[in-house]
């Protein structure tokens, strides 16, 4: 074990690097602080599928581990940061020479039997050592649940166009875009990447007759998300309004997030039936045949759940106008599942609706938000040709958001 100050890993006993006999037991190194310690300890292997490792904080780094996420020159570029070995070609017998570890103030440093010389920097030990900071370190802005309510008392839900960036809510409407098909483009590329479908990159939202798409028409739009019946669908969207002149078409967004938590705390046994059960969804129409199903609720990875915890929600899947005929086998329990999270879902209290004035222009996350719209028509005076209601919108490459929120956020933690 190798205790040190909270300043460094160094100042033990007077010494300012210190060597742990790998392979000959345990030696020991301590120092007082008034206000932590970090522990460093070496473990041989109890039983033939324990590895050998080192503790940091208690925590086990196995030295394959080590070895493998070594951040050397020859082991990463150091201009790209990309890995230049696999995994598999570590030995699993990989150990460090005897006497081989060597603590500092700046990290640790491990020559291998091999020879090689691998250095790990306090932030990176203290980052990996952690499950937890690591979550954080990688996770999305923490999800808030919200109503009606909640979302209407945010004082910088509405913001200026130029002054647009992503925020922890997953719906923030914009003021007064340009009104022009362009700025919908611009606004865009200030939260990420625009991610093309088979309706283009950008596309628009009119009252049209013979439509080939329910959102063309004048009738009411409930609740549902877009695209489902794509593997991987659109995270993100954005609807600008170019023009309003009718007379209703509100538009209105539910958290069904919070709806599901709801249904989780309430009653479990649905959660657990819309989590396990896939629903198909499709387009058949235009030329097109896509189908793909998710279940209602899908959870995280385990990799992404704090140990003990429940698995949480990554995703909602709900779009009632595009889904396909259930399974003949479907549960039973299902139906009384769906039809209580519907309920949930329709709870005038967890509505935020707001009439979409020219210009304006809302982001929100499609896997999470559902989206609607009231039914509307035409203002007698402004009969025409030309639409009376017309919105664009674009889909976002999910990872290029979260990408770019990211980057803001480790900016803002530095300063």
């Amino acid at each position: 074990m190798i205790t040190t100050t909270s300043k460094g890993l160094g100042k033990m006993m007077n010494t300012n690097t210190a060597r742990v006999g790998a392979l000959k037991g345990l030696r020991v190194w301590r120092c007082q602080h008034r206000h932590y310690s970090t522990t460093i300890s070496h473990f041989a292997p109890t039983s033939s599928d324990q590895p050998a490792s080192l503790s940091y904080n208690g925590t086990p780094l196995p030295y394959r581990w080590l070895r493998d996420s070594c951040q050397c020159p020859s082991c990463t570029h150091p201009s790209t940061r990309q890995k230049l070995h696999r995994t598999s070609d570590i030995p699993t017998d990989t150990l460090p020479a005897s006497d081989g570890v060597r603590v500092a103030n700046s990290g640790v440093e491990i020559t291998w039997a091999s020879g090689h010389v691998s250095h790990y920097p306090k932030s990176f030990l203290e980052l990996y050592s952690s499950p937890k900071r690591l979550r954080a370190f990688h996770q999305e802005v923490a999800a808030k649940r919200w109503d009606g309510d909640a979302l209407r008392s945010v004082s910088n839900l509405f913001l200026p166009s130029r002054n647009s960036a992503s925020s922890s809510s997953p719906t923030s409407p914009t003021e007064r875009t340009a009104n022009e098909a362009c700025e919908l483009r611009r606004l865009a590329e200030r939260f990420g990447e625009i991610r093309e479908t088979f309706y283009g990159q950008t596309w628009d939202v009119k009252n049209m007759r013979n439509s080939k798409n329910i959102a063309y028409t004048n009738v009411d739009l409930g609740l549902h998300m877009d695209l489902l019946y794509f593997q991987h669908p659109p995270r993100f969207q954005i609807l600008h309004c170019l023009r309003n002149r009718v007379e209703g078409g509100a538009s209105y967004f539910v958290d069904a997030l919070h709806a599901a938590e709801t249904l989780r705390e309430t009653h479990p046994e649905d959660f657990s039936v819309l989590a396990d059960t896939p629903v198909a969804f499709h387009y058949i129409n235009d030329g097109h045949h896509l189908h793909y199903s998710h279940p209602t609720i899908e959870l995280a990875a385990t990799a992404d759940s704090a140990p003990g915890s429940p698995r949480p929600t990554a995703h909602i899947n709900y779009s009632p106008p595009f889904q396909a005929p259930l399974p003949v086998s479907t549960p039973l329990a299902f139906y009384s599942a769906l039809e209580r999270f519907a309920n949930l879902l329709e709870d005038p209290a967890l509505r935020f609706e707001h009439l979409l004035r020219e210009g304006d222009a809302v982001v929100f996350d499609n896997r999470r938000v559902l989206h609607a719209r009231t039914a509307f028509k035409d203002r007698e005076e402004d009969s025409g040709d030309a639409p009376n209601r017309w919105l664009k919108g674009c889909y976002l490459e999910a990872d290029a958001v979260l990408d770019r929120g990211r980057v803001l956020r480790a900016r803002l933690q530095a300063h």
